[in-house]
């Protein structure tokens, strides 16, 4: 019977629990806050030198006397100021500056380079504001446009290299041959380069220069950037900013120079004596940088743009996909080297995704975004707006409609200058649109109903960068995406690639070669270097019927090795085996000594 009282009484939760299995409990709470908080919160590193130059970064020389290059708000007309190009003179200056601090540089330890990424980041974050809205001024674009394109994926970039870019240029064991297996090990380093030159376009002034500028610095490299024409006015903001968070470190602020100019500057970078050059833009001028850098067998990695299909099947959810869509036809007025260009809609699926981007696009706006509310921006430079109307009426005159848009405000070769958003449908590959780059915000739809004929569309242009297929059938969707020769693929999504660090970044075909972001970007900007040792301190030598003069039976021995490796069964390697050692054993000790000649001569030679 059960002691008065005591007949429902709950045992304590400690009878249940034993103390070890709270202990443990808390030693795992713990360690998942450390990991937790040490992946979202990297600590900060006090500087290790004292400031350079005490504190004093500014330049000793001046931000280029060359042309006038007037800066001017696209969406506004305003006046933002003229920067000058650097003349050939100041561009090779540029460069044995960063050469030079980059000597220094070059010998610092992750945790250093980390600390540097670090800096950049609490930079970025104090001065969001400031960012989107010269973002906005110099470019036309929206501060949301600006928010996500030009701090966000900057801020990305900087937590993915504090967090992963030492493993990337960490030494990599290599496998070694059977022969070698207990005698050598093998091993890739990698190591800075010098100095990279980096020539950038307008679309995204201050992510294009602070992403491949921390790439090269994680590297251990010192960097000359090239700036647009048409996006020139940051150019010394972004540069005094990183003068300042180098400089505090302790390292001389030289280490990165941001130029100006115009054809004739990005020329003369190409062939100043940086070691690597990476280039994103049009496919004509990737070709003359190509050229240029041929010369002095610079080697280069180019980003040449794309018309990447935007692929739509019968059975896509289109509450999920129309956002979507126009985000990827729209989002910077369609300036971006991975805007979706080509709406490839399946048949049965057509008219309402149509209907539904119709109907989105009314509830839009487009204006300038620093002084209203809106959705789309303007186009950035003056002479685009004319080369996509150029398209579009090309297209109109052998067949397509004009849904929406299709109208270009501002005057001709001047600010301020918008495109409407436009929807074109009824496009074939007979229209120059299907297949040429736009760079500007046009939904162009094309209708497709088999598989084969979709794939023969999607590759039927030069370019090869990305791509995105929406469909609930994930089965077909990676079918499609593997028949899609492009170097990116989206699946249910849109340019998601920048986002994720850890993928390069990089096209095929007229798009370029080599690759930004990733373990594949940090690597492109190091040199890489095969080393082998000894395994376990056993220095091998050669056997003695191998050492020169070289045993008569040596050939036979290899060949007989070669089956034992490489042999197609174990019969075949067990035979080879046996031949190689009973040919060892009766191999002399000693090489052979030839015979003397008659003249005496020990090599038979007079």
């Amino acid at each position: 019977v059960a002691p008065r009282g005591r007949k429902n009484r709950k045992k304590p939760m400690l009878d249940n629990m034993s103390y070890g299995s709270i202990a443990l409990a808390l030693v795992l709470g713990y360690v998942c806050y450390y990991v937790v908080t040490s992946l979202l919160f990297s600590p900060r590193r006090k500087p290790s030198r004292p400031a350079y130059n005490s504190g004093d970064f500014k330049r000793t020389y001046k931000r280029g006397t060359g042309k006038p290059i007037p800066c001017t708000s696209p969406a506004t007309g305003e006046t933002l100021g003229t920067c000058h190009a650097y003349t050939p003179e100041e561009v090779k200056a540029a460069y044995k500056r960063a050469a030079k601090a980059a000597e220094d540089w070059s010998k610092t330890s992750f945790d250093e380079r980390r600390a540097l990424m670090m800096d950049m980041l609490d930079w970025v974050l104090d001065h969001q504001e400031e960012i989107a809205q010269m973002s906005t001024k110099e470019t036309g674009k929206t501060l949301a446009e600006a928010a996500l394109g030009e701090v966000m994926t900057t801020l990305e970039k900087l937590r993915w290299l504090v967090q992963h870019g030492e493993d990337c240029l960490a030494p990599e064991s290599r496998g070694v041959p059977l022969l070698l297996r207990f005698t050598k090990s093998a091993r890739v380093e990698w190591y800075p380069l010098g100095v990279i030159g980096i020539i950038v376009p307008w679309n995204y002034p201050f992510h294009n220069v602070l992403s491949h500028v921390a790439t090269a610095l994680f590297a251990g490299n010192g960097a000359v950037v090239k700036v647009s024409e048409w996006a020139s006015h940051s150019a010394g903001w972004i540069e005094d900013m990183l003068r300042e968070v180098i400089g505090k470190r302790g390292f001389n602020p030289d280490l990165v120079q941001v130029i100006t100019g115009y054809g004739e500057t990005g020329a003369t970078l190409v062939q100043s004596g940086v070691d690597k050059v990476l280039f994103i833009g049009s496919p004509q001028v990737g070709k003359l940088v190509m050229k240029g850098a041929s010369s002095t067998l610079t080697p280069v990695i180019l980003e040449l743009g794309g018309k990447d299909a935007f692929v739509v099947c019968d059975d896509a959810d289109l509450d999920h996909c129309i956002d979507i869509a126009v985000r990827g036809a729209f989002i910077n007025c369609g300036q971006n080297c991975i805007s979706a260009e080509r709406f490839l809609v399946q048949e049965g699926i057509h008219d309402e995704f149509v209907r539904r981007v119709l109907e989105k696009l009314k509830k839009t706006d487009q204006g300038v975004s620093t002084q209203t509310r809106c959705d789309f921006g303007a186009i950035t430079m003056p002479g685009q707006a004319d080369h996509v109307d150029k398209l579009v009426q090309d297209a109109v005159k052998k067949g397509a409609r004009v849904l929406s848009g299709g109208k270009k405000r501002g005057t001709e070769g001047k600010h301020p200058t918008f495109y409407e958003p436009t929807v074109l449908v009824d496009v074939d590959l007979k229209m120059d649109i299907a297949t040429e780059e736009a760079f500007g915000p046009v939904m162009t739809v094309v209708r497709w109903k088999t598989e084969e004929e979709l794939e023969a569309i999607c590759n039927s242009t030069p370019y090869g960068l990305g791509s995105s297929i929406f469909s609930k059938d994930y089965s077909k969707a990676e079918r499609i995406s593997q028949r899609i020769v492009t170097g990116m693929a989206n699946i249910n999504d849109f340019a998601i690639v920048p986002l994720i660090q850890s993928l390069p970044f990089g096209g095929v075909r007229a798009s370029g070669f080599g690759a930004f972001n990733g373990k594949e970007g940090l690597r492109g900007f190091s040199r890489a270097k095969s080393i082998t040792t000894d395994r376990l301190g056993i220095r091998a030598a050669a056997p003695g019927w191998l050492q020169y003069p070289v045993s008569s039976s040596a050939k036979s021995i290899v060949q007989q090795a070669m089956f034992m490796v490489y042999g197609r069964s174990w019969i075949e390697s067990a035979k080879g085996c046996v031949n190689m050692l009973s040919l060892v054993a009766s191999a002399p000790a000693k090489p052979e000594k030839k015979e003397t000649a008659k003249n005496g001569s020990k090599n038979g030679t007079h």
